[in-house]
């Protein structure tokens, strides 16, 4: 009897124990986790802080006094759903033109412009000309040498989800939205693309699209070339803008634009930033 006595005293005080090991442990887990929600909460703030830095607008140059061509294609019909299920979906894209840099997000490098000539050889178009008013085919190549991108283009596909519709999320490319213009229409195009993807491994094809806004302000030119196959279009940068995901819709102005679309700021991804571009020539 003694024996067994003195057994529950010993379990009692090793239950005992373990009961303040178990519940100091839970204390410093809930410390830990109070801790990190609020940095990340401060880091937030702190990262949203800094989106008024990602808008520039630049002004075009006067290269023409002549007022263009009055025909002009009528504004395309958006989708219902474009505006509230872009907003809430990563429609970010199947195979780039280098995968591999897609996947160490310090190897870009800006392009040589001398040993691709990229940006020799076009024609320039002014807004309304009506050789741009010619239905073209899509894009599956899009560059941007000052900021190091060269990736294929991918048609987004649209998934029915039963109450909603959403567009694929492919990996490692960038996605053009089928119901905007293509590259080198006059009319506004559409295209997006992960800034990273840390979790899902989808990519960072635009990456460095937040260096966009930094280049203009120092009055340096970003170009925009797609291609499809046959024919090269070339676009400059003129603005860049930041809005939250849920504002996001598409706009269509039956101008000859491009836009370019990723989210900001990096570990939030609550904002998408959009580098608009301006036709100017072809090739």
């Amino acid at each position: 009897m003694e024996a067994g006595y003195d057994y529950l005293l010993v379990r009692g005080r090793v239950q005992r124990r373990l009961a303040r090991i178990s519940g100091f442990t839970l204390v410093v887990l809930g410390i830990c986790l109070l801790a990190a929600g609020g940095a990340y909460y401060a880091y937030s703030a702190n990262a949203r802080s800094g989106l008024d830095d990602l808008q520039v607008v630049v002004e075009s140059p006067v290269t023409n006094t002549t007022p263009p061509p009055t025909q002009v294609p009528p504004p395309r019909e958006v989708p219902a759903f474009a505006s509230s299920d872009i907003a809430m979906t990563s429609m970010y894209p199947g195979e780039s033109v280098s995968v591999d840099s897609w996947t160490n997000l310090q190897a870009y490098e800006p392009l040589s412009l001398r040993e691709e000539n990229l940006l020799e050889g076009f024609s320039p178009i002014e807004p309304g000309d009506p050789a741009s008013l010619n239905p073209v085919a899509p894009a599956t190549r899009i560059i941007i040498p000052a900021i190091g991108i060269d990736s294929t283009v991918q048609q987004l596909s649209i998934f029915n989800l039963g109450d909603s519709r959403a567009y694929e999320t492919p990996k490692n490319t960038v996605g053009h939205i089928p119901e905007s213009a293509n590259g080198g229409e006059q009319d506004d195009s559409w295209y997006f693309g992960h800034t990273e993807s840390p979790i899902r491994g989808e990519g960072s094809v635009f990456f460095t699209l937040q260096r966009v806004p930094e280049l203009l302000k120092n009055g340096e030119d970003v170009y925009i070339i797609t291609n499809n196959g046959s024919e090269s279009f070339l676009y400059r940068a003129v603005e860049t803008r930041v809005v939250h995901q849920d504002d996001l819709s598409l706009a269509f102005s039956g101008e000859g634009r491009i836009h370019l679309v990723s989210c900001v700021p990096r570990w939030v991804y609550d904002h998408r930033l959009i580098v608009t571009g301006e036709l100017i020539g072809k090739r």
